[in-house]
């Protein structure tokens, strides 16, 4: 068993990723709004180029600065059997699931290991309201057998800005819990 050869990712510039604004009262597509169906229809084209924008100028460059790190790090076979964090078969097998989501999920040539001080947000984040805590969620749960509680889950991570060990360490006690109980 060995320690990681890479660092831990490091949060992105801008972080936490920022909302986009409202447009503003004083702008046209605010006031083109209120008027009945032609209004609507230009208004929803305006707010797709504004979020266009948006997407382009704050979130891609954040998305960009996560996966550029991610592919920075070595692709290594079978990386989750010879971490001395991941001890357990049970851990190694929600690190791996935890691996080939994000690296379906970003643009990432091949699943990427995992650092056991990762930044859970940054990992889990998308551009697009991230699916990756539900195909998480739903590829431990098919593949243990179990059932995991709501994403509330997701949420407490994210806000007590866990590392991927805690979550992982977490994942892996409900996991067993489940087992117990049944």
């Amino acid at each position: 068993m060995c320690k990681p050869k890479y660092q831990p990712l490091n949060y992105p510039k801008v972080w936490p990723p920022p909302n986009m604004s409202p447009a503003s009262p004083e702008c046209f597509e605010y006031k083109i709004k209120y008027i009945p169906i032609a209004g609507w229809i230009v208004a929803f084209i305006l707010a797709q180029f504004r979020w266009s924008r948006f997407r382009r100028e704050v979130l891609s460059p954040i998305e960009d600065e996560i996966v550029e790190q991610l592919d920075a790090r070595e692709t290594m076979n079978n990386w989750y059997q010879t971490q001395q964090w991941l001890d357990t078969p049970q851990k190694q097998k929600i690190a791996l699931i935890i691996s080939e989501v994000i690296g379906l999920e970003k643009p990432i040539e091949s699943p990427p290991p995992l650092h056991p001080e990762d930044p859970f947000g940054p990992l889990f984040w998308g551009p697009f309201d991230d699916l990756t805590p539900i195909f998480v969620r739903f590829e431990i749960e098919k593949h243990f057998g179990c059932r995991i509680p709501s994403n509330d889950l997701v949420f407490r991570a994210w806000d007590e800005q866990w590392t991927i060990a805690k979550f992982i360490d977490y994942y892996d006690e409900l996991i067993s819990r489940d087992a117990l109980g049944k």
